[in-house]
């Protein structure tokens, strides 16, 4: 995938919009400010392969579109399974917590999947 321009990138946003809410193309109001930023590194390239990573004694969780691929989806079923994860553990006083333990002795492995485009 080639880099985009911000304004190319505007434009093809307000365009989905547009079309999303089943209007013609440039029937949406100019915005009056704007501020996109374009990431140098959008497509990683090795992941864990798990969903979340989550360390139950550190009492911290771990989510993004990189465990799982390189889109808004990945980032949506990483941050849902996080957040799964947590309400499992939390409802489950009594429990060793090294059995919620997600994701911290896994080995990074080459990303699979496609990005947006």
């Amino acid at each position: 995938m080639t880099p985009s321009s911000p304004s190319s990138v505007k434009a093809g946003m307000l365009e989905g919009v547009e079309s999303a809410l089943g209007l013609s193309k440039g029937s949406l109001p100019k915005p009056f400010y704007t501020r996109l930023q374009l990431w140098g590194a959008v497509f990683p390239t090795n992941t864990h392969g798990v969903p979340c990573i989550f360390d139950p004694f550190g009492r911290a969780g771990i989510c993004g579109d990189w465990l799982l691929g390189s889109n808004i989806e990945a980032a949506v079923l990483s941050g849902i399974a996080l957040a799964n994860h947590i309400a499992d553990y939390s409802q489950s006083p009594g429990t060793d917590p090294g059995e919620f333990a997600v994701g911290l002795n896994h080995e990074f492995q080459p990303l699979e999947g496609h990005g947006i485009g």
